[in-house]
């Protein structure tokens, strides 16, 4: 019993420890780059009436009035105008700038894991069949949200979403309404981050305790930053835009997700919330809310993965915690994705390859895009310099390290704990009786 329980505590830590830190976030970010990123969707064309309806929202809701902005209609709507024709991913985090370490994600609870893991960039905006907010807000979310209430009542599909369930079964699709299941996870992850960006945004820095200001707002708070910090006048103004964007971005959704509220799984278990709020504005209940849509989003979202949906799978945080042969599967089907995963220093594979296998995964990654779109666009995605070593290792045929199965891990892991239990109780000269 002592094993068991002992083993137990250490396979938790090890979840912990395999989780995404602020502090390992900020190793890979660049702490105290003030710098602006390149724009991974700026490939993409835009049509006349896309750029119109850009300057039309930014005339009618430039300045930001954080007090009137979430009534003004003409705002809202141009907003709405121009958001639904935006691509999802490029909006999965709100990037700010810190005081002390730069460019830095607005510290929000994730509902997808995803843009931690393997923030999207340049490779996911690549192919024309993308998801669109129009397509998550298509006129028919109440047919998308009786479509959750079904498939959640079938056996067949909630399978897929055990730890147990085996590779792709397109076959399923159709039955599970994968693409439908995709949009409401979408739909569950979005309307609960920009709230929570909204939060942060618009109230007292004191409230939030992100941003150590004594700026009205954190949006203001912000812009401060910006202004003190970046000091080319092109940079600057270009970091602002940005950030304005992304939070104008946070208000459209709020007004888009307001009317609906969410239909979640029924009797999800969930964990006491700290007994301390982290902030102000982060409240035991709303905890609990989180849990319960966190729970729901990745339920359907792996439903829809395990289905071959490819929007689903591109938006799902592949690792060690999914099945070996759905990993396989994804590795045959999208093999520039699983090499993007499984060289990601965030990765949930992170803790199955060194640094320098995560960097051969980096370079056969590299050399996979520069066979489909050139070494100029590639070097949009990987810096092939960083990489020398690593490029020289995959050209000339050098193996790449595969993660093992969780099951195998776990094997090992309470095989490796059992011998030095048994080396300590010998130690201590304990005798078993």
């Amino acid at each position: 019993m002592l094993r068991r329980v002992l083993f137990g505590f250490c396979v938790a830590l090890f979840l912990v420890a395999n989780t995404m830190s602020g502090a390992t976030f900020n190793t890979f970010w660049n702490m105290g780059d003030f710098t602006v990123p390149p724009d991974p969707t700026a490939h993409i064309e835009e049509s006349e009436e896309h750029q119109d309806a850009w300057q039309q929202a930014q005339q009618k809701c430039l300045p930001i009035d954080r007090f009137e902005i979430l009534e003004d209609e003409e705002c809202l709507e141009a907003l709405q105008k121009y958001f639904l024709n935006e691509p999802v991913w490029a909006y999965s985090m709100l990037y700010h700038y810190d005081r002390r370490d730069g460019l830095q994600p607005l510290p929000v609870k994730l509902v997808n894991s995803r843009p931690q893991m393997l923030p999207y960039s340049y490779a996911d905006f690549l192919k024309e069949d993308i998801p669109y907010w129009r397509d998550i807000f298509d006129g028919n979310l109440h047919r998308t949200i009786s479509r959750f209430q079904r498939v959640i009542t079938n056996d067949e599909c909630m399978e897929l979403s055990k730890q147990t369930s085996i590779g792709i079964s397109a076959d399923l699709a159709k039955q599970c309404e994968a693409r439908a299941m995709f949009k409401y996870a979408t739909f569950l992850d979005g309307c609960n981050v920009s709230m929570q960006q909204m939060m942060i945004l618009i109230n007292h820095p004191d409230l939030s305790q992100v941003f150590d200001s004594k700026s009205s707002s954190g949006y203001a708070a912000v812009l401060e930053v910006i202004e003190e910090k970046i000091e080319d006048s092109s940079q600057r103004e270009l970091a602002r835009q940005r950030f304005e964007k992304g939070f104008l971005h946070a208000i459209w959704l709020r007004y888009e997700c307001e009317p609906w509220g969410y239909s979640l799984l029924p009797d999800i278990e969930t964990t006491p919330p700290p007994k301390e709020s982290t902030s102000l504005l982060w409240s035991a209940n709303l905890d609990l809310a989180f849990q319960r849509i966190n729970r729901t989003h990745d339920t359907i979202l792996k439903i829809a993965a395990k289905c071959g949906d490819s929007w689903a799978i591109q938006s799902y945080p592949l690792g060690i915690f999914t099945s070996h042969e759905f990993n396989d599967d994804v590795k045959e089907r999208h093999p520039l994705l699983m090499h993007r995963h499984l060289g990601s220093h965030t990765g949930w594979f992170r803790s199955e390859l060194t640094f320098a296998e995560r960097l051969q995964h980096q370079a056969k990654a590299f050399l996979l895009l520069e066979d489909s779109v050139g070494e100029n666009n590639a070097r949009k995605e990987y810096d092939p310099i960083e990489l020398e070593d690593a490029i020289e290792y995959v050209s000339d045929g050098g193996q790449l390290k595969y993660a093992r199965p969780l099951s195998e891990i776990l094997r090992t892991r309470e095989e490796r704990f059992d011998d030095e239990e048994d080396l300590i109780l010998k130690e201590s000269g304990f005798k078993e009786l």
